[in-house]
């Protein structure tokens, strides 16, 4: 009976062990199948999150591409195929900002050049220029004549330019530097730190740079440095050089040919001249800050022509005595760039009034497609005109040429992404072979008071910024 007892209660023990085991296999089950109904469910609405973004984002997409297309067209005047293409370049290659900034922008109306420059940091012709594939690298860039540069402020670029510059073996302001041995002893360190600073440096390069060659018959004044010269434009922060004007060629054709290699080696691009047409033609580009300014440049100034025209397989200057062809060279560069400057050597030479012929071809190349006309060879100031809000300046005067003493200066740029923003000049002064800032108020004044005084519609306040108007209307 004990045995029996014993019996039945080991199989009762064994029941329940059996029903808890299966109770909980039974729970375990029960929540496996819920894990994996939430598993399902999680997985269902992530795709289907997934699929709304997607969906979302190909909406978002398809708006700024339309939005796109629409700027581009206005900009470009170019065909629905090349508007579809840029739009989804654009697209493809800034996927953030499509979702973001430029959908933000889109969503509320037409898309701006403004609203692009904004979101993607470049403007329509940089852009347009990364997507053909001239911007890939330096030496692509350099073969289009384009540089990038990277601003020191933001959304802006700040373009220094000053006037003739000439070095001569024989006399004129090398002989001071090589007693000096300093150039800050013959320009006052605060220029040289304005042009070293500022974003592009340009001046004219009245000389030629050359070991060869024979000055030209003939010829009154003839300019040529030796090749150790190249370090003073160096140490200017030199970024950009002028060769249309009637000094370039002052030793023949091998010292021009000189020239534009040395210049070349030292990194430093040359518009208006060079070793065949196709140079001296060419423009040059720099994007800075993503904003893309224009250079051309050309020379009407001799009364005797001993300075030759580039032609297809012989070194010279872009000549602008005829102005159609420059003209033409300018209404194409217009259409490559943000901001274009064109730098023209005309005048009579010595005197501070300029002359009815160059306000002409002054509204000429503005109408042509310049932003702003600068122009030199008088080797003093003129005037500043205003033409249909644009500004021509007559001549920069020499900015470090020989012993006299006239007013000098530089003339500052800030360019934007749609133009000027605002135009100064730095106050100086050329004497006893140095070039000095005029830094005490009451000399600034004086000089700035002398160009406005040159000027039919232009204000020069304290500070050097220039405006359109007249002392009367102040």
């Amino acid at each position: 009976m004990e045995a029996w007892e014993r019996r039945a209660r080991r199989r009762a023990r064994l029941r329940r062990k059996r029903e808890r085991q299966v109770r909980r296999r039974r729970i375990m089950l029960i929540e496996t199948v819920i894990l994996l109904i939430l598993i399902i469910l999680c997985i269902s609405l992530h795709t289907h999150r997934r699929g709304e973004e997607r969906q979302k984002n190909a909406a978002k997409k398809s708006l700024v591409k339309e939005a796109l297309q629409e700027c581009y067209k206005d900009f470009s005047k170019a065909g629905k195929k090349e508007q579809a293409d840029f739009a989804r370049w654009v697209t493809d290659n800034y996927p953030k900002e499509t979702a973001g900034a430029l959908y933000d922008a889109a969503k509320k109306g037409r898309l701006t050049e403004q609203d692009i420059y904004q979101s993607l940091g470049e403007t329509m012709h940089v852009l347009s220029d990364r997507k053909s594939g001239y911007l890939k690298d330096d030496k692509t860039m350099a073969r289009r004549q384009i540089y990038e540069r990277n601003g020191k402020t933001e959304h802006e670029a700040e373009i220094m330019i000053a006037g003739d510059l000439c070095f001569a073996e024989e006399g004129f302001v090398l002989d001071h530097y090589d007693k000096v041995q300093d150039l800050s002893q013959c320009i006052s360190p605060e220029l040289l730190e304005m042009t070293n600073q500022a974003d592009l440096f340009c001046l004219n390069h009245e000389y030629c740079i050359s070991e060869r060659g024979e000055p030209l018959n003939g010829k009154l004044y003839t300019f040529r440095a030796q090749p150790q010269r190249m370090q003073l434009l160096s140490e200017m922060g030199t970024d950009l050089v002028t060769l249309a004007n009637n000094h370039v060629y002052d030793y023949g054709e091998e010292a021009m040919l000189d020239t534009a290699g040395y210049l070349e080696n030292a990194g430093i691009p040359y518009v208006g001249g060079g070793r065949n047409k196709e140079e001296a033609d060419r423009p040059v580009y720099f994007i800075i800050n993503g904003i893309k300014i224009g250079f051309v440049a050309a020379s009407n100034a001799e009364k005797t022509k001993y300075t030759p025209a580039a032609k297809e397989d012989s070194p010279g200057i872009l000549e602008a005595y005829d102005t159609k062809e420059y003209n033409r060279i300018i209404k194409a560069a217009a259409k490559e760039c943000d901001y274009l400057i064109a730098y023209i050597h005309w005048g009579n030479e010595d005197t501070n009034q300029y002359s009815d012929a160059q306000t002409e071809q002054g509204e000429e190349f503005l109408h042509s497609g310049a932003d702003i006309v600068v122009g030199g060879h008088p080797h003093v100031l003129q005037g500043i005109e205003y033409m249909d809000g644009k500004p021509v300046i007559y001549s920069m005067g020499d900015f470090w040429f020989n012993d006299e003493t006239k007013y000098t200066g530089v003339l500052k740029l800030t360019v934007g992404y749609d133009g000027l923003k605002e135009m100064a000049f730095i106050p100086s002064l050329q004497t006893e072979y140095t070039t000095r800032y005029l830094k005490e108020p009451q000399e600034q004044r004086k000089m700035f008071d002398f160009l406005e005084n040159l000027s039919p519609n232009a204000v020069i306040d304290d500070n050097g910024v220039i405006t359109e108007g007249s002392r009367e209307s102040l």
